[in-house]
C-alpha cells in the first residue's frame, strides 16, 4: 500500500480551534504512525505537561517556533527542529511568540494517538490555559497522564 495526501486534502479535525489535517494514519493508512499538520496560534499555552503511555510523540516545527519542555527546563524550537518524546516521557509544548507556527506532528502507533488527539484538540482552547481538573478525565481515557 502507498498513500499521498497533499496539503488540504484528506480528514480534519479541530485542536484548539484550528484544523489538524490527518496526512497519514487515517482508517489504518498506514496503521503503524499518525502524521498531521497543524498551525499553531500566536500566545497558545499549550497542552499541559504529560506523558502517553501507549504511543510515541514528535513535534517538527516547519515555519515559526514553539517552546517546547522536555525532562528539563523549556527550550525553544524553530523551523528546522524535531521534539520527540518517547512514551511515558514528560512533555508539553507552547507558542508565546508574536507568530504562527506550522508544525508536523508524527506518532506511533496511529490508532490511540489519533482518538487522543481529536478528544484534547476539542477540549483546548486558543487564549486560554487549560484547566487541570478539565483534562485529567481526557487523559486518563487515552492512557495518558498530566505530570508538574
Amino acid at each position: 500500500m502507498t498513500l499521498l495526501t497533499r496539503r488540504g486534502e484528506g480528514p480534519s479535525f479541530l485542536y484548539a480551534g484550528q484544523p489538524m489535517h490527518i496526512l497519514a494514519g487515517h482508517e489504518g493508512q498506514p496503521a503503524g504512525f499518525a502524521a498531521m499538520e497543524i498551525t499553531v496560534p500566536p500566545h497558545f499555552a499549550g497542552p499541559l505537561p504529560h506523558a502517553h503511555d501507549e504511543f510515541d510523540e514528535g513535534i517538527y516545527v516547519l515555519a515559526g517556533r514553539l517552546q517546547v519542555t522536555g525532562d528539563v527546563e523549556a527550550q525553544e524550537a524553530v523551523a528546522g527542529s524535531m521534539f520527540v518524546a518517547a512514551r511515558g516521557s514528560r512533555h508539553g509544548f507552547s507558542n508565546p511568540y508574536a507568530e504562527s507556527a506550522l508544525v508536523l506532528g508524527i506518532w506511533a502507533p496511529a490508532e490511540p494517538a489519533l482518538a487522543f488527539m481529536r478528544e484534547i484538540g476539542a477540549a483546548l482552547t486558543p487564549g486560554a490555559t487549560p484547566d487541570p481538573d478539565g483534562m485529567r478525565d481526557i487523559y486518563a481515557r487515552h492512557a495518558s497522564r498530566l505530570l508538574p
